[in-house]
């Protein structure tokens, strides 16, 4: 995997983690004030580490790694492997 690739994969992952620390700080207020920022953080976390198996499994795939053992090592089903294959090509041709 290029160095390049692999810098930003761990950027979104320590970023999740960044998002997930935050979560410690977060239990006081109302219930409903808690609760709602703990899902904020939650979902934030979730696209950066959406992100990052994202772009592992386009990097898996442009290893010649078969696309089937992607989605089998990733636990994903073919339609997010095809979606993140997509994407990253869509974000190549801008």
């Amino acid at each position: 995997m290029p160095p390049e690739q692999r810098a930003q994969i761990s950027s979104l992952v320590d970023g999740a983690q960044e998002q997930l620390i935050q979560l410690r700080g977060a239990q006081t207020g109302s219930s409903a004030d808690v609760s709602q920022h703990l899902l904020r953080i939650l979902s934030h976390s979730a696209d950066l580490i959406e992100k990052a198996l994202q772009h592992t499994v386009v990097a898996a795939v442009n290893a010649g790694v078969p696309p089937q053992d992607v989605v089998r090592w990733a636990k994903l089903p073919p339609g997010p492997l095809a979606d993140a294959l997509k994407a990253y090509q869509d974000a190549g041709d801008g």
